[in-house]
């Protein structure tokens, strides 16, 4: 099972933490990690000992979540191999959603067979080693990535057939999927 360390950027607001706090909930094996002054050589070499093979870090801009950079944990350095842009986060107290009851299994991902969202879930399947268009088991996270525009989706996830986590607006930047 992928392992995922997700922390923030250097000096996180009450918003940013929140949002990890949420990500953590709803990623399969995800652990989070408070930064603090950590370096992402650091963060990689605390990755290592840790046993993750992905980095997640949320960063802000003006208190708000804005972007979400996925690495690889590579011979005790990071790779970014994908980057979201966050257009807007509706965290799960204040959408008023349950986080999941218990710690999913694997994440699926569902479109709405539009080209933007379907860049999306390759980009979910790489970044969280997702699974793609299957019935999700009964301890997976179902993603469902819907299209809002050319380049923008809302994100949304489910768990037992139920919505639980935050709900993500997601705009892709030049280059979504790094190498």
């Amino acid at each position: 099972m992928p392992k995922f360390l997700i922390t923030s950027s250097r000096r996180p607001t009450p918003r940013i933490r929140s949002l990890v706090k949420d990500l953590v909930a709803i990623l399969p094996g995800a652990e989070k990690f408070t930064r603090g002054h950590y370096s992402m050589r650091e963060l990689a070499s605390e990755a290592m000992l840790r046993g993750a093979n992905r980095v997640v870090v949320v960063g802000g801009k003006r208190g708000n979540p804005s972007i979400i950079r996925v690495y690889e944990v590579k011979d005790d350095d990071l790779s970014n191999i994908v980057t979201f842009i966050v257009r807007g986060v509706a965290l799960s107290r204040e959408v008023r959603r349950p986080l999941p009851s218990e710690n999913p299994e694997g994440m699926v991902v569902e479109t709405d067979g539009t080209p933007i969202a379907d860049e999306f879930a390759d980009a979910f399947i790489k970044a969280f080693e997702a699974r793609v268009f299957e019935k999700p088991g009964n301890r997976d996270i179902l993603a469902v990535i819907n299209a809002e525009s050319d380049d923008r989706v809302r994100v949304e996830f489910m768990f037992r057939e139920k919505l639980v986590g935050p709900r993500l607006r997601l705009a892709k930047p030049q280059s979504m999927i790094k190498g």
